[in-house]
Order: structure tokens, then sequence, then C-alpha cells
């Protein structure tokens, strides 16, 4: 997908589509241009994508460039394994590549790639295309503001520890809300591309960002919360930079990113501490066991790991998802954890069965986003077409927001 991205996508897109070929999103990408698909799932010496891009084929694909044997190995490897689809990764990538043309988001753009609820489970706070709508729940449900003040989709989205701020993070910035009148109290501007992850201190003195521009390193960035000076940055990934989060001591940042690994860092400093080789695709998503002894990692091969924090020893594989393992939550120090995947229904996992042991209702669309209520009965998860989705604790769909 990240070859697809950075050698692909700006030729072939919905604005600039050469061959009539779009590789911005799976459904188009299989369908393929005025030639054919564009890859044949599982076949890759039959797929077309792979016979362009080796040496001495006629056209030739990238025009003005040879990919290295390892690439061309990697892109087929991916068919091979039926190509998983990292949507969020390519939709938008054609219009971060031309930020100075930003304008407004297409109306049907209103992806939820971040939720979260508040610490007292009163608000729901979604981002949705470049808004941030926030939804009370305590008691009848209802929209309390919808934030604007993002060019771009908003990526990530942090309540700090009491509740008093909310960041959201999009394209190059970071906006940081005064709930309780929910003025805008400050600005992380020209930050180097998307901001993918945020989360506060457990103390609420920081604010901790990831971000990074096409191509580039993967940064942590730390930030006083009061007036958001910068604190400490550092280079976290090869890459993007996926999710980020907190050990339950607060004392370590564990991250994921585009070179599949796990890494987890010493936040006085930011010195790494220790690394996980974790997967064989980018790693998508995080969870800490409440109890700070393992952690879950989801990623792009379809695999969900635990891994034990004090040896790094690999503690359990579970499979059966049927595409990108885009978020999980592990709510109470059981052995019980949730995702999310790319056929929008979540998935109750345990730290120890080979494969989940129940699928839970499906949304009609991608769940890019999810979260918990602290007594892990009602799970909320953000979908591809700007639906919030609730779940009981039985994996019942017991309610669908709609943001207009």
């Amino acid at each position: 997908m990240i070859l697809l991205r950075d050698h692909c996508v700006n030729c072939h897109n919905p604005d600039k589509s050469k061959g009539d070929l779009d590789l911005t999103e799976s459904k188009t990408a299989r369908i393929g241009g005025s030639e054919g698909p564009a890859f044949i799932d599982g076949n890759p010496d039959e797929s077309r994508l792979v016979q362009l891009i080796k040496p001495g084929s006629d056209p030739h694909m990238p025009p003005k460039k040879q990919l290295s044997d390892e690439d061309i190995n990697t892109l087929s490897r991916w068919i091979l394994a039926g190509a998983p689809w990292i949507t969020s990764e390519l939709a938008i990538k054609n219009r971060i590549a031309k930020a100075s043309e930003l304008g407004d988001l297409p109306d049907d753009y209103r992806p939820v790639f971040a939720l979260m609820l508040s610490p007292d489970d009163q608000q729901l706070a979604a981002g949705c295309g470049n808004q941030v709508i926030v939804n009370n729940f305590s008691g009848k449900i209802s929209t309390i503001t919808k934030l604007s003040g993002h060019r771009d989709a908003v990526q990530s989205i942090a309540w700090s520890p009491d509740g008093k701020l909310l960041a959201t993070g999009g394209f190059r910035k970071v906006n940081l809300w005064k709930t309780a009148n929910w003025l805008l109290v400050g600005e992380i501007n020209e930050l180097p591309g998307r901001v993918t992850a945020l989360t506060f201190s457990l103390d609420g003195r920081s604010l901790i960002s990831a971000s990074n521009a096409s191509g580039q390193k993967g940064k942590i960035s730390i930030w006083n919360s009061e007036n958001l000076d910068k604190r400490l940055e550092w280079s976290a990934h090869d890459g993007t930079i996926y999710d980020i989060t907190l050990s339950p001591d607060g004392e370590k940042l564990a991250t994921g990113g585009e070179d599949k690994l796990i890494r987890l860092w010493d936040l006085v400093d930011g010195k790494q501490l220790k690394q996980i080789e974790a997967h064989s695709a980018p790693v998508m998503s995080l969870a800490f066991k409440p109890d700070g002894t393992a952690i879950a990692s989801g990623a792009a091969d379809q695999e969900l790991k635990i891994w034990d924090i004090k040896t790094r020893e690999q503690k359990n594989l579970v499979i059966g998802h049927p595409g990108n393992i885009a978020s999980i939550v592990w709510p109470a120090n059981n052995a019980e954890l949730i995702t999310a995947s790319d056929d929008g229904a979540l998935r109750l996992c345990s730290e120890s069965s080979k494969s989940p042991l129940k699928t839970w209702a499906k949304a009609a669309d991608l769940i890019y986003s999810l979260d918990v209520t602290t007594d892990a009965k009602r799970f909320f998860g953000g979908s591809e077409k700007g639906q919030v989705y609730e779940w009981d604790r039985n994996g019942k769909i017991i309610r669908t927001l709609v943001f207009k």
C-alpha cells in the first residue's frame, strides 16, 4: 500500500486517472482502467500492476523510475495475500500532495477517522470530514457543537484526563479547544503532514502528537498543554505512525507504524526503550492491557498479536480477521479485547484464543475508529461514510448516529 501511495496514486486518482485507472480505492482498483483490472487477487504473475513495473516492460510504470526488486516482490506478496486495503492511506493522498490547493471537502467525503468519549463518558467527539462534532450522551442524545478549523479530514482526537480540553489533529495542524465554552484556545501550525494520532499525558500537562510528511520519518512531538510550546521531538518510525498509546502507568509511549514495528519510548527524554518486530505489514492499531503487562497490535496483515511487555515475546496470534485491524480496545483487566476491521464488524477476541470468539453485528461500511465506555458496556465505531455506530456488550448495534 505504501508503494502504491508513493509511486502510483499521483497519476491514478479521481482527479487524474491516467488510463482511466483510480488506485485510491479498493473497488476502483479492482475494476481497473481501460486495459482491465490493475491486479488479480492471489495471482501477482497475471496482474498488470506487477507486469508493468518489471524491467523491460513496455509500457513501463512508473514512467520515469524503475522500482527495486524488493519493491516488486513486496507488491507481489501483497497481491498474493489478497491485496488487503488501507483505504484511509490512499483516499486522501492526492489532497495531501496538493496542500496549497486545499479547499472545501466534497459534501460526501465525511469519514470518521477518529472519535473519543470524554473521560466521564457523557460526551462523544467525532471527526466527520474536516469538522469535529460533539454529542451529549448524559440524557437525550443531542449535538453540543460543531468545531471547524481543519482544512482536510480530521485524523486524530484526544480529551485531556480532566475533560477540560479537547485536541483535534488534521493536516499540518492541531487545534486545542476549551470544552467549557468550546473556544479555540491554541493552535499548532505547520506540522510536517497529517497528525495521525494524539494523546494527553496522564497528568494532562503534555499533549503528544504523531505526524509526518509523505515519504518522511514519522515524528513524535510533546507539547506543553498550557501554552503549546514544544518540549521534545524525535523521529520514531520510517514512514507513517498509525497509532500511539500510553502505558497504564503513564511513563511509556507505545507507537506502531508503517515500518511494521512497535516501539516503546520513555516520555521523559524520548529515548527508545524497546522495539518489537511485530508484523509483516504496517501496524495500524495498539492497545495496552490495563495492568500494563501486555500490548495488543493489529496490522494490515489481518493479524492480531499479543506481546509480553517485559520480554517482548509474542504471547498469542489471533487470525481470522477479513482485512486491516483498524482499531483495538482492551477495556478490562481480563483476557478480552475488541477489534474493528474492514468488513464493518467488531470482533470479540481473547488473549489466548487463536481466532475471534465472536463476530458482532456488522455496520454498513468500513469502521476506522473505536472507543468504549469506562464500564465496557457500550462501544462506538466511526465509519467511512460519516456515521457512528453504537454496539452493546452483546454485540448488537443499538444506535446509529448520522452526522450532517
